[in-house]
């Protein structure tokens, strides 16, 4: 729901001549009154002019003009009691009087802060009959009338959450906002703002279920300027960071980036001016995988005051030109802190321009074909009558963390909550993996390229890589999906991994050994499908087999055995047969790829060398297999 700065309605009231609104009294004595209230008002002379305006009213109750003034004082005074009082008394006096339609918006305004939805929308109606035609005041009295509406029944139909806050350990500071956390929820980082009102990135692990203290995030990051508003990639090792008034900006506030090698962060590198602007630049949301950033900014070139914006990387890992996104999502007023979920297809993000229960309120729009759905307002009581910003989804989809001061307004607290059934439905969760590569030879990590396909749909999906001194990364997975992982090396034998969203737990902390290219190094080709009984390669070991070719074509003077392998089902002589045929198919596929045949060998072991019992079908589909070795 849309949040007016009434201000910009009171000067410009302020600053007219002529017109009913500013008849001047019949009495003298308040006639000068007025005059030097008028000219006290104008030098911002506040208690002067309020005083003046009051001794019109002595002398003349009725006078219309001297109960607006005072009633724009007030409001500029922060003083509830005594605006209410005279736009009250300008809508009695006058009611049909134009002036009289912001003074009946402001009573409504009043109305819906104290959740009195009904006397809300009885002002907004009788204010709107007087508001100028295609004026943003209507436009806002059109958006709190609709609130007024959706707020009645989000309270009648309140979802059932538990919120719950994070704790003093982690609330340890006045304030503190935007929580944002790693693709496996134990690392959790959030801007706090000291008293002193600097703004630093603050880092908190779970260890054992529990938080621990925040510690500023890093030297090379945190400075004497503001820096706040983060967004990590799932693996934890790439931030994205808002910082104000640096020296290398562009304009007030702008986004950069840092990378972690271990356990440090590189030296921040401003994300340039194909990003950031001479306007204001902030709250980033990363994907997942680390190749498309949204981000909020106040750029001429949006749909209103604050819009969402979002770039992507190309395939030389440049960043692209920003791009809107559009009068799907933005709307007229502040479009704000985005959030991007780890499927890549969920962005929940901040707004006071859709109906909603006040403020800043959440919502989500879904990604389908390029197209976003209507946002949908997460309801009450995620969203309440105060600003509700920041909001943060674990990958599983499970477990909600955002921002709110409804407690202590203008101070505020992180908080979690397990999102309702209505709203987990709508969400496509996602898993992870995640592992440590070594060198096989030595056991010491290694940095390597990691590439996941989607089996199902032959496309890839993203890309990571496993960091340099510690040889650990993390990917995400969608549900539903059959994945190919692929681990590259130079002079190592590229490896590969199949599996389904199902089986990724089993594969959480994976210590994955590749094998130097030396002579007998083999490997198994886990993304190559034939039908059942078939000699016929199937089309989801495509990506596998130009991987091989590519492999091939790099390394030139290598020659390779491809050898196929079965279970112990059926004789020994048909398996021979099959496995050779299956493995003759793949070597074809290589020649047909422009691979030298005098480099292929084949191979058809049947069952006799098996990798695992042949006790369970998972173990016979392990030993049903084609392998590759290094002559």
């Amino acid at each position: 729901m849309i949040r007016l700065v009434f201000c910009l309605a009171i000067f410009f009231l302020a600053s007219m001549s002529g017109g009913s609104a500013q008849e001047l009294p019949g009495n003298k004595r308040a006639r000068d009154h007025y005059q030097k209230a008028q000219k006290a008002l104008q030098a911002r002379q506040l208690p002067l002019a309020r005083e003046l305006f009051e001794k019109v009213l002595e002398q003349e109750p009725t006078h219309y003009d001297s109960h607006l003034r005072l009633a724009q004082i007030a409001e500029l005074q922060r003083n509830g009691v005594q605006t209410e009082r005279y736009y009250r008394a300008m809508v009695r006096l006058q009611p049909d009087n134009p002036q009289s339609g912001p003074a009946l918006h402001w009573l409504g305004r009043n109305k819906f802060q104290k959740e009195a939805y009904d006397s809300a929308q009885y002002f907004f109606e009788k204010s709107k009959i007087l508001l100028p035609e295609k004026s943003n005041l209507l436009l806002v009295t059109d958006l709190y009338i609709q609130s007024c509406t959706f707020a009645r029944q989000a309270l009648a139909h309140p979802l059932a959450i538990d919120k719950v806050s994070l704790g003093d350990t982690v609330n340890f500071l006045e304030t503190q906002y935007f929580p944002v956390l790693t693709g496996d929820s134990e690392t959790l980082l959030f801007t706090g703002q000291t008293r002193e009102r600097d703004e630093n990135i603050y880092l908190s692990n779970r260890i054992n279920g529990r938080w621990q203290l925040p510690q500023p995030i890093s030297e090379a990051i945190n400075s004497a300027q503001n820096e706040g508003t983060c967004s990590i990639s799932a693996d934890g090792r790439t931030l994205v960071f808002t910082a104000c008034n640096r020296p290398d900006g562009y304009g007030s506030c702008d986004l950069y980036i840092s990378h972690k090698k271990g356990a440090a962060w590189s030296t921040p590198v401003n994300l340039g001016d194909i990003i950031n602007s001479r306007s204001w630049e902030s709250q980033p949301s990363l994907s997942a995988d680390g190749r498309t950033l949204y981000f909020s900014s106040d750029r001429k070139e949006g749909q209103g005051k604050k819009d969402i914006w979002y770039t992507a990387r190309d395939e030389s890992g440049s960043w692209t030109a920003p791009r809107n996104a559009g009068s799907s999502i933005n709307t007229i007023m502040d479009d704000v802190a985005p959030f991007i979920h780890a499927n890549g297809r969920s962005l929940f993000f901040s707004s006071d321009g859709y109906p909603g229960m006040g403020g800043f309120d959440l919502y989500q729009s879904t990604l389908t074909d390029s197209l976003w759905s209507q946002p949908l307002n997460l309801g009450y009581p995620i969203n309440t009558i105060g600003d509700q910003v920041g909001f943060f989804l674990s990958s599983d989809g499970l477990q909600a963390y955002y921002t709110d001061d409804v407690a202590d307004p203008g101070k505020s607290k992180l908080y979690t909550f397990a999102l309702p059934a209505n709203l987990r439905n709508k969400i496509t969760p996602t898993r992870y993996v995640k592992g440590k590569l070594l060198n096989k030879s030595t056991q010491g990590p290694i940095a390597a390229d990691i590439t996941l396909f989607d089996l199902s749909r032959q496309t890839k999906v993203g890309e990571y890589h496993s960091d340099t001194q510690n040889g650990q990364f993390l990917a995400v997975l969608n549900r539903d999906s059959e994945y190919a992982m692929h681990i590259e090396k130079p002079g190592f034998l590229f490896k590969s991994l199949t599996f389904t969203v199902q089986d990724s737990v089993s594969v959480i902390n994976l210590e994955i050994p590749l094998e130097p290219v030396e002579k007998d190094k083999k490997e198994v080709l886990n993304n190559i499908f034939f039908n059942s009984g078939s000699v016929e390669l199937g089309q989801r070991s495509r990506i596998e087999l130009r991987r091989l070719t590519q492999f091939l074509t790099d390394n030139p003077k290598l020659q390779i055995e491809i050898s196929g392998h079965t279970d112990n089902t059926g004789n020994d002589a048909t398996n021979k047969a099959l496995s050779l045929e299956r493995a003759k198919a793949v070597v074809e596929y290589l020649k047909q790829s422009g691979i030298a045949p005098q480099r292929l060998f084949t191979k058809g072991y049947g069952s006799s060398k098996p990798i695992a019992a042949n006790d369970t079908e998972e173990n016979r589909q392990k030993n049903r297999r084609i392998e590759w070795r290094i002559l």
